[in-house]
Parts: C-alpha cells; sequence; structure tokens
C-alpha cells in the first residue's frame, strides 16, 4: 500500500533548530528536540521553496553545509513573480510587516501552492495569535485556502489523533 504523506512547508527555523548544536537555553533545546522528533514523523513531506533555501545560505559555513544537507532533496517550490505579488500583498494588508517581507513570502507560496501547513518557530509574524486572523483573512480575499501556520509542537498536538496506514 502506498504511503499517504502530509504535505508541510517548512521555513528557515525548521532545519535551523534541526541541525544547530544542543543550545543550553532550555526553551531553544525544547524546541530543537520537538523539531527533531516532527523531522523524523514519516506522515510528512516537507516543502521547500527558493526563499527557504536563500535563507539557510546564510551565516555560518558549517552550519549552511549542515542545513543545506537537511533539506536536499525536498521538493523545491520556485519562488514566481505571482508568489512575490501575493506577499506584497500580505504586506500592504498589513497582516505581516514588510521588514519580514520573506515571511510574506512563505505563506504565499504555501497558499498559492495548495499546501496544508506551513511550519514554523517563528511567533513573531508567522504563527502568532495577532497575526493569523489577517493573514488567513488576505489569502480568503485573494481565492486561496491559507495554511495552517503553527509550530511542529503545533501540528503534532492537532494531529496526535490521525492514523497512519
Amino acid at each position: 500500500m502506498d504511503q499517504t504523506y502530509i504535505d508541510v512547508y517548512i521555513d528557515a527555523t525548521i532545519p535551523s533548530n534541526l541541525v544547530a548544536r544542543q543550545s543550553r537555553d532550555p526553551k531553544i533545546a525544547r524546541w530543537q528536540n520537538i523539531t527533531r522528533e516532527f523531522w523524523s514523523d514519516t506522515r510528512f513531506q516537507f516543502i521547500v521553496s527558493d526563499a527557504v533555501i536563500a535563507e539557510i545560505s546564510v551565516g555560518d559555513n558549517l552550519q549552511v553545509t549542515d542545513r543545506l544537507e537537511a533539506v536536499e532533496g525536498l521538493p523545491n517550490l520556485v519562488v514566481e513573480d505571482s508568489d512575490l505579488a501575493f506577499a506584497q500583498w500580505l504586506v500592504d494588508g498589513k497582516a505581516i510587516p514588510q521588514v519580514a517581507f520573506t515571511d510574506a513570502v512563505h505563506v504565499a507560496v504555501a497558499a498559492r501552492h495548495l499546501v496544508p501547513y506551513l511550519a514554523t518557530w517563528n511567533f513573531a509574524h508567522l504563527a502568532n495569535p495577532r497575526t493569523l486572523p489577517k493573514i488567513e483573512q488576505i489569502c480568503h480575499e485573494a481565492g486561496y485556502q491559507p495554511p495552517r501556520i503553527d509550530s511542529p509542537e503545533g501540528i503534532l498536538e492537532e494531529l496526535s489523533c490521525v492514523i497512519t496506514p
């Protein structure tokens, strides 16, 4: 029987937490452990975009190599002009600030490609209870089903009742 996967678009915070050296900060260490559990869950097919690749390609060379190796072979959605236009609409609609335009690109790519989940540890602009309603509203106004934006922990909790074949 074929395995059915749940598509999950991941932003740069996921591979960053996945490959980082274990933090001494208890909150960050917890996120890293949850990310590793999430990453090993065979129910998911993780998806990236050019925007994610660009973000994880910046920084310490060893960390960059580790992050890029982690996402190697994952489906990669090409960011198109229409994604950038929709991202700007999210910014213009005050769902996401201009300074976080790349976060708007993540939402736009996931929504336009019908990816049901967007996993992130970004609680400032993405998985934020204050911004989510506006993101969802703008997605609906544009004719898109918004992705469910949540942390790996939230996604795992939501799907804890889903039984895999």
